[in-house]
Parts: structure tokens; sequence; C-alpha cells
């Protein structure tokens, strides 16, 4: 293999969201051995890089599934939503009363003020065991954050809407509604846990964005290995020469790999499988 390409949370992150230091350094050897070290996450730019530590190689990654490409700071390939698309989506979203967060690639993510009120409350009086660790901390940084409030936002350059509620009942019905209307819009949607759902441009995808890096390096998609988790990394999976899903990741998930790692995401799951295939 000549690449790896990695999701992030659940694979290279915890559940706490945290990137273990220990693994950055493990990448670092793969990296001297000679395998180009590509991330591709749901994540936008200034989160990857936020997480990711200095001593962490990085030869490219894919950002937002796909919306955005880049090498460095330097963006190869970039698409974005119809801003009155996303205008409808939000109203949408403020109908049901579900917290959303519209994300572009250079900035971080935005919430309408008028609808911190219903947010609020919802994340206050509601945190059930279905909740992963790192969606209660992310719950309490939506609440804490003033920052992430807006008395109105620019619906120009949008790569992800992202929607989470800790009442499970809200949230399967917003999805439900996402999954019903997705054929007569031009996006894909995506869940890493049973409260939330995000939606992406239709026809960009974590391969899509992986295409452009492996072009740029001439490598063939056959010479990649990819190691996710979720229902976003599958595009992935198809046209590597190599898959590999978390133990973490669910049943169908797993189905559709290679194989699968022997511990998991907050075992150092995949830094013990990248030392026993290649190091």
């Amino acid at each position: 293999m000549k690449a790896i390409a990695l999701d992030m949370d659940g694979t290279i992150l915890n559940h706490n969201g945290d990137f273990p230091l220990s693994l950055a350094r493990t990448l670092g050897e793969l990296h001297n051995a000679g395998m180009c070290i590509f991330f591709a996450t749901g994540r936008t730019k200034h989160a990857i890089l936020g997480l990711k530590p200095e001593a962490c190689p990085l030869d490219g990654y894919v950002a937002a599934s796909g919306m955005g490409v880049y090498i460095g700071e330097d963006p190869i390939e970039t698409s974005s939503f119809k801003p009155e698309f996303v205008e409808n989506m939000i109203d949408k979203a403020s109908e049901h009363e579900i917290y959303y967060e519209v994300h572009t690639l250079e900035k971080p993510s935005r919430t309408l003020l008028r609808d911190q009120a219903y947010a609020f409350r919802d994340i206050q009086t509601l945190s059930p065991d279905t909740m992963k660790p790192f969606e209660q901390k992310f719950a309490q940084k939506a609440l804490n954050d003033p920052a992430k409030w807006v008395d109105e936002m620019s619906y120009e350059n949008v790569v992800k809407i992202f929607f989470f509620s800790p009442d499970l009942d809200k949230i399967t019905d917003w999805f439900n509604y996402l999954d019903a209307d997705k054929s007569q819009n031009d996006y894909e949607l995506y869940t890493t846990s049973i409260h939330n759902a995000e939606i992406m441009l239709k026809g960009r995808d974590k391969a899509t964005g992986l295409k452009a890096l492996l072009d740029h390096y001439t490598i063939d998609f056959k010479e990649v290995h990819a190691v996710g988790d979720s229902m976003n990394d599958l595009a992935m999976f198809r046209p590597a020469g190599r898959s590999t899903a978390m133990k973490n990741a669910g049943d169908n998930i797993k189905a559709c790999t290679d194989d699968v790692t022997e511990y998991t995401c907050d075992e150092d799951g995949l830094e013990r499988y990248l030392r026993q295939k290649y190091l």
C-alpha cells in the first residue's frame, strides 16, 4: 500500500474526541516508511487542523465528506450548496425545533440566535443514556459558546448542515423527513449516531475527494488502505485496495470491509492495528 486514508471520529479520535499523541507518532513512522497519510472526514478544515497534533504528518485531507479537498492550507477542489437551499433547510429545521449548525470550509459553525430557546430547552433538560460521551461534551459546548450564536449569517459557501437533538423521537422524525426529502434535492444524508444527522452535496463524498488527492500524488485507489467506522466511509471502502472497519463500527459497516480491528477507538484500536499490520 502506498497510502492510508483515515476517518476521524470513531477511528482516529476516541469517543471523547481526543487525538492520541501516540497515534500521531505511529503515523509519523508510517510516513517515514514511505506511506502517504490522508484524512477523510465529515469535519471541516478548521476542525481538522485544530485537532491534528503538530507531530502528525498529513499529505492531504478530505473535509466535509468530499466538499473540500486540501493539501496543507490550500484547496485543490471545493463544492458548496446553493444559498437558497441552505436558507430553506434552516427554516425547516426551525419549524421542527431541531438544533442545527451551518458549516463552511473556512469558518467555525454558526446557528441563528432566533433558534436558541428551543435548543437550550432540549439540551438542558435531556441527557439520555443513548448519547455518547463526545455528544455530551458537544451539547455543553453548544450551550456555552456565545460565538456560535449569531443574529444573521451568510448562506454562501456552505458545505455541511449538521443536526442534533438529545430527544431521540425528535431527531428520528427529522432524519426520516430528510431521508424522504433527499430525492427531491441534491444532498446526501449521513449519521454518526442515533442523535445526529448531517447533509452534504449529492455527488460529493469521501471517494471523490480522495480521488482528487490520489490524482495529485499519482496513486491508484487500489494502493490505498481505507479505515473508518461510519456510513459516510462506505464510499471510500468500495474503491480502496483494502478496507478496515473499527471494532466500534456497526455490523452493517463491518460487513462491507475486508477486516475489522481487534480493539475499539477507545482502546487505541487504530494504532494497535497499524503497528501490527505495517510496523
